[in-house]
């Protein structure tokens, strides 16, 4: 498609919807079109919004989440009185405007919500919503029981080590704990830094121990978004730096569950880049770490 083309089917469809504001996911499933796609020609969906002259959604300049727990639910309820509605995370990422992990972080859990949600929905009316929820809560909870109960399997089938092997992997499963303060990540044995981070407070350490190394040098470190900014060497001029402003999250993808405004962002430092269509640079220190020596 071209640029005149995506305009003039984001207008067409909010038209045919009668909205001022057509979600993003409406428009990719009506076009067939990636967000990479819309960023490449637009630089965001908000400037393509602009551009067919409808209604961009405005993001917050304070920090704040742009979603209130009452949008979030009222979304989710949406969702489940849609036809043939299903109370799954695929079923929501398939037909609504937020993402799962945005309710999921939001209220510990996509069960979780699926129960604040029945507080919100009729007795009578949505009775079968209401059953849908339970089973599908019941089925989380057996599913959940059945990853950690060690199974069983035929001496004769393997070995004494293997048995043992097992038995031990499926204790050490059934126990894990949830917290990650509880747990550690795998040993790289990097510098000083024994193990991979496995939160976004490990994140800021390790891009604070090698920052220098990838020529960067942090001006200023704070709570609010963004976490940093910091200036960064300008490749093939020594003399030269750029400003920059960096969020800090375990995976990429979290800043957009956050709610973030990446105009307000130059780059997400990580450990995991998991948003292959992320609008702004991401530098993940997981593969950065293997070139470099401490």
């Amino acid at each position: 498609m071209t640029n005149d083309e995506m305009i003039d089917a984001l207008q067409k469809i909010s038209a045919n919807s009668e909205l001022s504001k057509v979600p993003r996911h409406l428009f990719l499933k009506e076009t067939g079109l990636s967000i990479r796609q819309v960023y490449k020609a637009f630089g965001s969906y908000n400037n393509l919004i602009k551009s067919a002259g409808l209604v961009p959604t405005i993001f917050p300049q304070t920090g704040e989440p742009i979603y209130s727990d009452e949008n979030l639910l009222a979304e989710m309820v949406q969702v489940l009185h849609l036809p043939d509605s299903k109370p799954t995370r695929i079923f929501f990422e398939k037909n609504a405007s937020i993402s799962t992990s945005a309710i999921e972080r939001r209220f510990g859990g996509w069960i979780n919500a699926l129960i604040r949600c029945v507080e919100l929905l009729d007795s009578e009316q949505d009775a079968h919503l209401i059953n849908q929820i339970m089973e599908h809560k019941a089925l989380a909870r057996k599913n959940r029981h059945q990853k950690t109960t060690i199974i069983k399997q035929d001496n004769h089938s393997k070995t004494e080590t293997e048995i043992t092997n097992t038995s031990n992997d499926l204790r050490i499963q059934s126990n894990f704990p949830k917290d990650s303060s509880n747990y550690y990540g795998d040993f790289i044995n990097f510098g000083g830094l024994q193990h991979t981070p496995v939160n976004e407070q490990g994140v800021v350490f390790l891009f604070g121990m090698i920052c220098q190394k990838l020529g960067y040098v942090v001006e200023t470190i704070q709570s609010g978004f963004p976490d940093c900014e910091a200036k960064r060497q300008i490749p093939g001029g020594k003399s030269k730096w750029q400003r920059v402003r960096i969020e800090f999250e375990f995976e990429s993808k979290t800043f957009r569950s956050h709610g973030h405004d990446p105009r307000q962002c130059d780059i997400i430092v990580c450990w995991e880049n998991n948003w292959p269509e992320c609008p702004i640079e991401v530098l993940e220190l997981k593969s950065t770490i293997n070139k470099i020596s401490m």
